[in-house]
């Protein structure tokens, strides 16, 4: 079995983790990340109803299913030609967005008029959606450090008709400078990638520990910064691309352990894990949801809903 993951190109050290998380099935995880993703998009409300683009795009050739947590959102199933060439793309009228990334703005489940924060949003993918459910009304802050990242962004927020989000050239972790308080706020956070396999193979073998806890110290400080700007009663929504419990699971522990917040429960995705590595944690972090490749054809993800007390 660890052979198998060796012969794939992990790390001993991740080949190891992940027979210890999910034993036999650690091998069906990273051989479907081995194989590309369905080609999926978001039809953006806010140029055009669901039904008559599907009709304009059935009427080219496209099939698609719908995508569970999305009403917006849809899986291509055949693609007589590149979706991205059509008019309909090019003028906005949808968007390419990966299944799993559609869930945490629907997880939010921002309403027009609120004042909402994504505290990282290159490419701009989860922010437009967040835009479209608020129905362009209200503000988002949106935050980033990439320069050249947030210049596409720009670009597709443009295309997008999105008119209610301000754009920062500056981390998150300077959000309360602004004085804001925040209905909701949206952390898709910086992480190791290793849900990413099937566009990020390099991960495999060049990620270590370090980079984990790295990221993990980067999350809290984060998470630290968001729910101090957050309302009382207001939502946040953590998510990661990541497997690693120490990104996951163990960061929303911590967040239980030191903040007045409650885990509030997702309908899709899998369970998250409460015993990783035979370390107990809450039974509150069930309510957290993880989806993988093997089981829900996705990326590897990880999202929590907390709310604060």
């Amino acid at each position: 079995m660890l052979e198998k993951l060796f012969s794939l190109g992990y790390s001993k050290t991740f080949a190891e983790r992940y027979y210890q998380l999910w034993g036999e099935r650690a091998l069906a995880i990273a051989e479907a990340m081995e194989k590309p993703l369905p080609r999926c998009f978001r039809v953006n409300t806010l140029r055009i109803e669901v039904p008559k683009l599907t009709k304009l795009l059935n009427k080219k050739g496209f099939q698609f299913k719908r995508v569970p947590w999305a009403r917006e959102g849809f899986c291509l199933t055949r693609e007589p030609f590149s979706i991205t060439s059509t008019p309909e793309y090019l003028s906005g009228l949808l968007y390419i967005q990966e299944a799993s990334s559609m869930y945490p703005p629907v997880a939010l489940d921002p309403k027009p008029g609120e004042t909402v924060a994504d505290m990282a949003v290159a490419p701009g993918g989860k922010t437009s959606y967040l835009a479209q459910l608020m129905e362009n009304e209200g503000i988002i802050y949106a935050f980033d450090v990439g320069e050249e990242r947030l210049k596409e962004t720009r670009l597709n927020l443009s295309r997008l008709g999105v008119t209610n989000t301000v754009l920062f050239h500056r981390s998150s972790l300077y959000i309360d400078e602004l004085g804001v308080e925040f209905d909701k706020i949206l952390l898709d956070a910086p992480c190791t990638g290793s849900g990413t396999i099937h566009k990020n193979p390099e991960r495999k073998a060049n990620r270590t520990m370090e980079d984990v806890k790295f990221c993990q110290g980067l999350q809290m400080k984060l998470l630290e910064k968001g729910l101090s700007v957050l309302k009382k009663g207001g939502i946040l929504v953590y998510s990661t691309c990541s497997l690693e419990p120490e990104e996951n699971e163990f960061v929303i522990q911590w967040v239980l352990d030191n903040f007045n917040v409650e885990l509030l429960p997702l309908r899709y995705g899998e369970l998250a894990l409460t015993k990783p590595f035979g370390i107990e944690l809450s039974e509150e972090i069930a309510k957290a949801r993880r989806f993988y490749p093997d089981r829900h054809g996705t990326s590897g993800f990880f999202v929590a809903k907390i709310k604060k007390l």
